[in-house]
């Protein structure tokens, strides 16, 4: 309990989290049906990278909703939901059991990892990261969101 306390308190602050106004570099990710997405290929869209476990939920009441921004917008708008579980055994099948749950059409990966090397420690769950066409990081929304926020991303990747 007291090394729990002694890092919340101490605030450690890891040397890839990003802030709004950044622009990191995505890494090339492979969804759960072998596709990769190269990060050339978000240009011009706005990116929601949206982190997600089985156990979560806050993340269960989420899924529905981004999956209707993601339909409402997919002209403008990437979702790219990625399940944290990487120490299960059985993360890809979680995933994919998931994306039937929800009926999700967005892209879903497990490269967790990748996205931690470049984006820094999640401080909670569910974690938004959106991003704009020209890949700066707009805003990071840690924990559930609400519909308005749903309505304001979609209002921002429809922005000419």
């Amino acid at each position: 309990m007291l090394l729990l306390f002694t890092c919340l308190a101490s605030g450690w602050a890891h040397a890839a989290d990003v802030r709004p106004g950044d622009t990191p570099v995505l890494p090339t990710l492979i969804i759960l049906d072998g596709k990769k997405i190269a990060p050339a290929s978000l240009r011009g869209k706005v990116v929601v990278i949206s982190y997600f476990a089985s156990y979560c939920p806050f993340c269960a009441n989420e899924a529905p909703k981004l999956q209707k921004l993601y339909s409402n917008n997919a002209d403008k708008l990437i979702v790219i939901g990625v399940n944290i579980e990487v120490d299960d055994a059985d993360q890809k099948a979680k995933a994919l059991k998931w994306v039937e749950k929800y009926h999700l059409t967005h892209p879903v990966t497990t490269d967790y990892l990748a996205l931690e090397r470049v984006l820094g420690k999640r401080k909670g769950l569910p974690v938004n990261y959106v991003f704009d066409k020209r890949g700066i990081l707009r805003r990071i929304d840690v924990g559930e969101i609400f519909d308005e926020d749903f309505d304001d991303i979609g209002r921002f990747a429809r922005q000419d």
